[in-house]
């Protein structure tokens, strides 16, 4: 068996190059697993992990994902994240669903440094008003293994899938803030309470202009103009058919005539008794 890699790898047989040759070709193919807990039930969770609009705000590098049919996506993603950093075009395929539980999940990219491909399966649980999400699969990195050891490969993918579900969990978080916001609102428009506070202006109007326009049939019918006002003004009334208001200002007028007039017979009796005195002292 030894014998056999060493020449297919075209190298000369010996223990240090087997011992390259069996760490190249076994850790070529990593393990990844890992959970997250989401402030979601399972349902609204499926919605999202299955949802192209939330993956492309959610996924880390993403410029690129179309959905081409009900189990096949097309994505570009543009890694930042060293030692996988580069850019990456394939596919993701969704299949096995079981709504809204587990998935399994494929995918295959290359770029320009490596081809990378990965299979795993999805699992949903409820855990009282939260899901935790189960991940596990397997991540094949091609030709980066020969270049860097394993363990710093598999952390970035962690990473990768770290930062996936964080911002996830950011969009269920704003999902729910507005959920509540919009219920509040349609409550508080809904209750009894809202539509009499709403009708309580109208009524209250209502009822004053009632008031204003109607009388009781016991109520006493309003006195004439004649009776309210004094004696002799009534009297006058009587004769000259003049109304009360107009009767008071015209009396006014009268009594401020009469007063100037006397106000300028005392002027000119005060000058008339000044003037001899004038005369006689000059």
């Amino acid at each position: 068996m030894r014998c056999r890699l060493a020449c297919r790898a075209g190298l000369p047989y010996n223990e240090f190059t087997v011992i390259i040759l069996c760490f190249m070709k076994g850790c070529s193919v990593m393990n990844i697993e890992g959970t997250y807990t989401l402030q979601a039930e399972p349902e609204e969770v499926w919605r999202c992990l299955l949802d192209e609009h939330v993956l492309r705000r959610a996924m880390p590098g993403v410029e690129r994902l179309e959905q081409e049919n009900s189990e096949r996506y097309s994505i570009t993603m543009h890694i930042r994240q060293a030692p996988l950093v580069g850019l990456y075009q394939g596919h993701v395929t969704i299949t096995n669903q079981q709504y809204p539980y587990q998935y399994r999940l494929s995918i295959e990219g290359e770029g320009k440094q490596s081809k990378i491909s990965g299979e795993g399966i999805i699992l949903l649980n409820r855990h009282a008003e939260n899901t935790v999400v189960s991940y596990k699969g397997t991540l094949n990195a091609g030709t980066l293994v020969t270049l860097l050891p394993p363990p710093l490969v598999q952390g970035a993918a962690k990473l990768l899938i770290q930062q996936f579900f964080t911002a996830l969990a950011e969009h269920l978080r704003t999902m729910s803030r507005v959920e509540t916001v919009a219920s509040t609102v349609t409550t508080s428009w809904n209750t009894p309470e809202a539509h009499t506070d709403e009708q309580k202006i109208p009524a209250n109007n209502g009822s004053a202009r009632e008031h204003t326009h109607i009388s009781t049939p016991d109520a006493p019918p309003p006195a004439p103009v004649a009776a309210q006002l004094p004696f002799p003004l009534a009297l006058i009334r009587r004769f000259t058919g003049e109304n009360g208001a107009s009767l008071v200002d015209s009396l006014r007028g009268v009594r401020a005539r009469r007063f100037g007039i006397l106000v300028a017979l005392l002027v000119l009796v005060w000058v008339g008794t000044r003037i001899p005195k004038f005369f006689h002292l000059s």
